[in-house]
């Protein structure tokens, strides 16, 4: 996902797209991802939360690692437990530094929204599915996008 290619519906609007069009490119674009971690999560239920690019909105990298490092503390003090792990275009275009968090589905949608999340990703039985936060009042809804290890990549393994 190339920052332009996350660009918000009403940007994409001014350029001559429709809502509906900008709408469906940016949600075709956030399911054209792959994850990265150092290592296997100790997970089977989580989310992938992150606080950089609210609404899609291209930030400073100093203004995403703060927003970053706030959500890391407040999910410290909530006490759940989080892994690291980056989510990237396939192509290597664009990332940004997430966290597999284990929480259950109420909790992290309710934390995406105050963070300003268009999107999470869910991961249960081994299912990678995309879940609309704030774009769910556009229409959006869940869309599984596949075994969750084809997604998945560990650094330093084939």
């Amino acid at each position: 996902m190339a920052e332009s290619s996350r660009q918000t519906v009403s940007h994409a609007m001014s350029s001559g797209e429709s809502d509906s069009q900008a709408l469906y490119r940016l949600w075709q674009n956030y399911q054209q991802i792959i994850f990265r971690a150092d290592q296997a999560l100790p997970f089977t239920t989580f989310a992938i939360l992150t606080a950089f690019n609210p609404e899609s909105i291209v930030l400073s990298c100093k203004e995403n690692h703060q927003r970053q490092a706030s959500l890391e503390a407040a999910l410290f003090k909530l006490g759940y437990s989080f892994q690291p792990l980056d989510c990237s275009a396939p192509d290597g275009s664009w990332h940004e530094p997430s966290l597999a968090v284990a929480i259950d589905m109420v909790s992290a949608r309710k934390i995406a929204a105050r963070w300003h999340q268009n999107a999470l990703y869910w991961v249960t039985q081994q299912q990678l599915t995309l879940v609309p936060v704030l774009l769910e009042k556009q229409g959006l809804t869940p869309t599984v996008l596949g075994a969750w290890q084809t997604y998945l990549h560990i650094e330093g393994s084939a």
